[in-house]
C-alpha cells in the first residue's frame, strides 16, 4: 500500500488546482458582474439619450407647428396691415377734405360776417330812413293843419265890414307857398319811401347771395361726411 502522503499529494495538486480555477473564476465572476453593471449604466445613459432624442424630436415638432401658426399670424397681420394703411389712408384723405372744409365755411362765415355787417349797417340806415320818413308824415300832417289854419286866418283878415270876402289875391299867394312847401315834403317823403324800398330790396339780395354762398358748402360737407 502506497504510503498516504504518495496518495495526498495528487490530492492537494487537484485541490490547488481546483482552488485556483475557483479564484480565476471568480475574477471572471466580478469582471462579468463589473461588465454588467457597465453595459447596464450604459444601456441607462442610452435609454436616458434615447428619451432625450425623443423630447428634442417631440419640441422639433412642436417648433414647427408653432412657426406654422407663426408664419399664418404673420400673413393675418400682414393683411390686417394693408387693411389699415388702406383706411389710414382714407382716414388721411377724409380729414384733408374735412380741413379744406372748414376753411372753405371759415371763408364763407367770414364773407357772411362781413355781409352781416353791411345788412347791419343798411338795417341801420333803413331804420334812420323809417325815423325820417315819420318825421316827415309828422310834418306833412302838421304842414297840412296849419294851411287849413292859414287858410281860414287869411280868409277872416280879408273881409270887410259887411263879413264880404276881398279880393284873395294875397290870400292865394299865400296858399300858394304852403302848397309849394308841402310839396317839398311830400317830395321827401317819396324819396324817403323809394330809398327804403331799395334798402330793402338790397337786404334780400344780399341775404340770398350769403345763403347761395354758406348753402353749398354747408352741402358738400354733409355729402363728403
Amino acid at each position: 500500500m502506497p504510503p498516504i502522503e504518495a496518495i495526498l499529494a495528487p490530492l492537494e495538486a487537484e485541490l490547488k488546482l481546483a482552488r485556483q480555477e475557483i479564484a480565476k473564476l471568480q475574477d471572471d465572476n466580478r469582471a462579468l458582474d463589473r461588465l454588467t453593471k457597465s453595459k447596464e449604466a450604459a444601456l441607462l445613459e442610452a435609454e436616458r439619450t434615447v428619451q432625450i432624442a425623443l423630447a428634442k424630436a417631440s419640441l422639433v415638432d412642436d417648433l414647427q407647428n408653432k412657426n406654422q401658426e407663426l408664419m399664418k399670424q404673420i400673413e393675418i397681420c400682414q393683411e390686417e396691415n394693408k387693411i389699415l394703411d388702406r383706411m389710414h389712408r382714407q382716414k388721411v384723405a377724409e380729414v384733408e377734405k374735412l380741413t379744406q372744409t372748414v376753411r372753405e365755411l371759415e371763408e364763407a362765415v367770414l364773407a357772411g360776417g362781413a355781409m352781416a355787417n353791411a345788412v347791419r349797417d343798411y338795417q341801420r340806415k333803413v331804420q334812420e330812413m323809417n325815423e325820417e320818413m315819420k318825421t316827415l308824415d309828422r310834418e306833412l300832417a302838421h304842414a297840412k293843419v296849419s294851411a287849413n289854419r292859414v287858410a281860414v286866418v287869411v280868409a277872416n283878415e280879408w273881409k270887410d265890414g259887411n263879413d264880404k270876402v276881398m279880393p284873395v289875391k294875397q290870400w292865394l299867394e299865400e296858399r300858394r307857398l304852403l302848397q309849394g312847401e308841402m310839396q317839398q315834403l311830400r317830395d321827401k317823403l317819396a324819396i324817403a319811401e323809394r330809398a327804403a324800398r331799395s334798402e330793402a330790396q338790397l337786404k334780400v339780395y344780399i341775404f340770398l347771395h350769403v345763403s347761395h354762398e354758406v348753402l353749398p358748402v354747408s352741402s358738400s360737407r354733409s355729402l363728403h361726411l
